[in-house]
């Protein structure tokens, strides 16, 4: 899955809006709600130490690549990590709530739907 695709999938959910919320960073784009602006999403650098040492990569561990972040059911987190391919605990979140997907391993529709979960998951008023 390529970056294109994540933005465009972001961009398909309705009430939505992407920013890039930090200073001199034109990259790292954040994906929210438009009327609450909570996050549903973030896509930014993963140092890929951060892969190996989740043990499921044996790849060189220097330099950093893109990922996108979303936000999951506590209960699911784990499983995800274990059982699905470029599914990480998260990087720079909370992670008993976020999971990190890496584009270069994840299958795209597991991507996409992970990206809709986390928008459901977070939109006014829904159920936890």
């Amino acid at each position: 899955m390529q970056k294109e695709e994540i933005f465009a999938c972001a961009q398909a959910l309705a009430g939505r809006r992407e920013d890039y919320p930090f200073k001199d960073d034109f990259e790292t784009a954040v994906f929210r709600h438009a009327d609450t602006r909570k996050w549903f999403g973030i896509w930014l650098a993963v140092p890929r130490r951060h892969f190996a040492a989740c043990g499921k990569s044996a790849e060189q561990a220097q330099g950093a690549e893109f990922c996108l972040n979303v936000k999951c059911p506590p209960d699911l987190v784990p499983l995800l990590a274990e059982q699905e391919r470029g599914v990480y605990p998260a990087y720079h979140m909370n992670r008993r709530h976020w999971v990190t997907v890496r584009p270069s391993e994840c299958a795209s529709d597991t991507a996409v739907r992970l990206l809709e979960l986390s928008f459901a998951l977070t939109v006014r008023g829904a159920k936890r």
